[in-house]
């Protein structure tokens, strides 16, 4: 999937190894495209939703949950971003919020996180949006959503 900005230049790459595959759950972001920035992984667990979000060199650099919750049906699906560090684990310094549709697959997605945080890891987060909605949200009407491309606005958000 590419990332574009207004002039149609892509900003950010989002390579998924397999995407005929629906087994892998990882993805790679690149900015420049050919550079990785960042990955985002899926941690197995039967009841959870978790991810590990990781620097460029594959270093892990904090996780996102989904906490349980009974019924999800009709709310809002939060995922907490949550430091590595155990001692201020409970606590979430971010929020990726999937807001609820009753009419059916929606894809958008709100990002909530420090302006500080490094921008290599805004990008990522908003990889980590695309597979966090290709893994728990994929519908199967023929194609992934990874074989879809998005076009966002990024004159203020300077990659270095």
């Amino acid at each position: 999937m590419n990332v574009t900005d207004n002039s149609n230049q892509e900003v950010i790459r989002l390579v998924h190894p397999s995407a005929c595959c629906y087994g892998s759950h990882e993805l790679e972001v690149q900015s420049p495209p050919g550079t990785t920035i960042g990955y985002v992984r899926k941690n197995w667990h039967c009841c959870l939703s978790k991810f590990t979000v990781e620097n460029e060199r594959g270093e892990p650099a904090f996780k996102i949950e989904r906490p349980f919750v009974g019924c999800t049906c009709c709310t809002d699906q939060n995922f907490e971003l949550l430091s590595l560090n155990e001692e201020v684990t409970e606590r979430s310094f971010g929020k990726i919020i999937k807001p609820f549709s009753c009419c059916g697959s929606n894809a958008d997605f709100v990002l909530r996180f420090p302006s500080n945080l490094d921008v290599k890891m805004k990008a990522t987060l908003l990889g980590a949006c695309i597979l966090i909605d290709s893994v728990n949200y994929h519908t199967s009407h023929g194609e992934p959503l990874l074989c879809t491309s998005i076009s966002l606005a990024f004159g203020y958000w300077k990659m270095s």
